[in-house]
């Protein structure tokens, strides 16, 4: 329970800091992931990231639910998507409602 928190918390602060795109949100996870958490080998990270160039889709959010996956398997790889994906879907909720 308390990895799943941990995994979930720390892509929650990537999805509230990480600005810049895809290309820097790779950026971003290298630098948490790979570097200081070491959670994933740089050579698994670049293999995700050919991997996700490969399919359609955002890139940044298939890597980040991969290497959720890798440290947790399913229930990681779904903590890693919602915590990076929910501070954007919050915004963009605040603002629609503020709109209407």
């Amino acid at each position: 329970m308390k990895n799943a928190i941990s995994l979930f918390t720390q892509f929650f602060i990537l999805g509230c800091t990480s600005f810049g795109g895809p290309a820097a949100h790779l950026g971003y996870f290298r630098k948490t992931f790979v570097e200081n958490k070491k959670w994933i080998s740089e050579s698994s990270y670049s293999q995700l990231i050919a991997l996700s160039q490969f399919l359609p889709g955002p890139g940044s959010s298939q890597v980040g639910f991969a290497i959720g996956l890798h440290r947790m398997g399913l229930l990681g790889g779904v903590l890693a998507f919602v915590g990076f994906t929910l501070p954007s879907f919050l915004i963009m909720l605040l603002v629609a409602v503020g709109l209407t």
